[in-house]
């Protein structure tokens, strides 16, 4: 996920030394590592490193700067979180929009394309990012919490968004990996089941059941149509429907012989 190392998170100046250390425990939680405070009120802190829990690398590594512009200066996306509506409505995306967003920003190739860098803003704990700030990012995220109480601290609304970055790079690879194998026979396997197998199966099904004497009436319309709705609910793979077909097909094969 090599993605995730050009995102850095940018807290804007924070106030409560505690609250970058769980900013930290919840970046490294979620395979990110690059952490750049914004004029923190304080830190160094010892209540930062405890909070970390094991995620020291993180603090340790973390870049200390003045003011946003240096946080942001090299970045070409920077995305700023709030949940404040604006006098001036700024563009405005989910977490999971954000994180396709850049995945999709970000280029398979730095040899070709040239490097490029993601920042991911949080403000202050009071009073989030200011208008002058917000102005700077291209997009919003706005986490959809609750309406009648969406407060967030500080921690869990950035592991929420790493998160979400971390899965759109492990569906990437995924894909990625499913392409160069040419789509191996595992993963067509493990597929959704289309209409037509789950059709055919049906069929298959109706004509065991009349084999084995279950039902009398042809065709076993109600009978059929509970269980397509309990197959419906199951949400069967191609793998799963061949497993099926092939115990019908023994069922039918056993009493053809008896």
């Amino acid at each position: 996920m090599n993605a995730l190392q050009s995102i850095r998170i940018v807290l804007v100046e924070p106030t409560h030394p505690g609250n970058i250390g769980a900013v930290a425990r919840a970046i490294k939680t979620m395979g990110l590592q690059r952490l750049v405070l914004v004029n923190p009120k304080k830190y160094p802190h010892y209540e930062a490193s405890k909070r970390a829990a094991g995620a020291e690398d993180v603090l340790d590594s973390a870049v200390v700067v003045p003011d946003l512009a240096a946080a942001i200066g090299n970045c070409t996306l920077v995305l700023g979180t709030s949940v404040r509506d604006r006098e001036v409505s700024w563009p405005t995306v989910t977490p999971d929009q954000a994180a396709q967003m850049v995945l999709e920003h970000l280029p398979d190739d730095d040899a070709v394309q040239g490097p490029r860098e993601v920042a991911v803003l949080f403000g202050r704990e009071s009073s989030g990012l200011s208008n002058a700030e917000l102005e700077l990012c291209q997009q919003q995220i706005r986490i959809p919490a609750n309406d009648e109480y969406s407060s967030l601290n500080l921690a869990s609304a950035v592991q929420i968004i790493c998160y979400e970055m971390r899965m759109a790079a492990r569906r990437a690879r995924d894909a990625e990996t499913a392409t160069q194998q040419g789509g191996s026979a595992v993963d067509q396997r493990r597929q959704p089941a289309t209409r037509a197998q789950q059709d055919a199966h049906l069929a298959h099904l109706e004509s065991a059941l009349q084999v084995l004497d279950f039902v009398k009436s042809k065709p076993p319309t109600v009978l059929l149509r509970k269980l397509a709705r309990l197959y419906n609910k199951a949400q069967l793979t191609t793998e799963e429907v061949q497993i099926l077909r092939g115990i019908l097909s023994a069922i039918e094969d056993r009493v053809g012989r008896s």
